[in-house]
């Protein structure tokens, strides 16, 4: 059994004890967001990337009054929106707070993915080649960390939970 998978089980585990798990708080931010929002205006980030804790796509996702995908969207705490207009921000996974908490990716078609331990780490694989000069300088200029390999950031991530089957889950056992 792999760490995802055992982190996962747990938290699922959770999630149908009668104790449940709050929402976590959004009094402990990670670090970095901060630094994603000083940077929002900086012409690589604002190419790629709208920094934002409100991302509009968010609302139609919750227009449907799913309370499943309601629950789920709680433990987000929004960072922002691809190019794409697409939401991405930090998961709390079960955690009391989002401090340390791993990037998720929410696309359009109910698909949820962890992508990293911080925007970085999406933006690394994303921009490729082309725009790696840029984004190590934007992460100079930024004072963030540059990107993880693709192993490393696998890696990284292996101890949490995976969020499709959360996000499963919460889809249909809360109604």
């Amino acid at each position: 059994m792999t760490d995802r998978t055992e982190a996962t089980g747990r938290l699922l585990r959770r999630l149908r004890s009668d104790a449940g798990v709050a929402p976590a708080s959004r009094d402990v931010e990670p670090p970095e967001l901060a630094v994603w929002r000083q940077m929002r205006d900086d012409p690589f980030l604002a190419e790629c990337f709208t920094v934002t804790d409100d991302p509009p796509v968010v609302h139609s996702y919750l227009a449907d009054g799913h309370p499943g995908v309601a629950r789920f969207l709680a433990d987000i705490l929004w960072l922002g929106e691809t190019y794409d207009r697409l939401p991405i921000g930090y998961w709390s996974a079960g955690a009391d707070t989002f401090a340390g908490a791993p990037v998720i990716y929410v696309d359009d078609e109910a698909s949820v993915e962890l992508v990293g331990t911080s925007l970085v780490d999406f933006l690394g694989p994303w921009v490729g080649e082309l725009g790696a000069g840029e984004l190590l300088d934007f992460c100079r200029r930024a004072g963030l960390r540059p990107p993880m390999s693709t192993a490393e950031r696998d890696a990284a991530l292996a101890d949490h939970p995976d969020p499709q089957q959360v996000f499963d889950f919460f889809l249909h056992s809360v109604g």
